[in-house]
């Protein structure tokens, strides 16, 4: 029984810890399933490969933010001293104006956990 518990309890904080760390879990998550939720939400604005409106994604797992060369940020996210990671980019894609006020990125966000989810999986087969 001990046996039991203690294994559970090291899955449970396993897993806690590669949450908020921004490990992958990508070998579990559906990427196509994110693929299509960037694309009818997020490729009007945004490409992998070249900035548009926004700037281009491939890579933004792991990227200082507001760091793609040639890509003019507003204030708030040129002089921000974060990285992004799985953790910071569910809270922008979650509401952008609130976690960088000064965004010039006209989108309310993905309310739905479930669509976050799936285009960050997609993002970090990406990156």
């Amino acid at each position: 029984m001990q046996t039991t518990i203690r294994g559970l309890a090291l899955a449970i904080l396993s897993s806690g810890f590669a949450m908020a760390h921004g490990i992958s879990q990508a070998a579990e998550c559906d990427a196509s399933a994110g693929q299509q939720v960037f694309q009818t939400k997020c490729s009007a604005c945004h490409a992998l490969d070249e900035s548009r409106v926004g700037p281009k994604l491939a890579g933004v797992v792991g990227r200082p933010i507001g760091s793609v060369p040639g890509f003019t940020y507003t204030a708030g996210l040129a002089v921000a001293k974060s990285t992004w990671n799985v953790e910071q980019l569910d809270q922008f894609l979650t509401a952008p104006a609130k976690k960088f006020p000064e965004t010039a990125m006209a989108f309310g966000g993905l309310r739905k956990t479930e669509e976050r989810q799936a285009v960050l999986c997609f993002l970090q087969t990406k990156s």
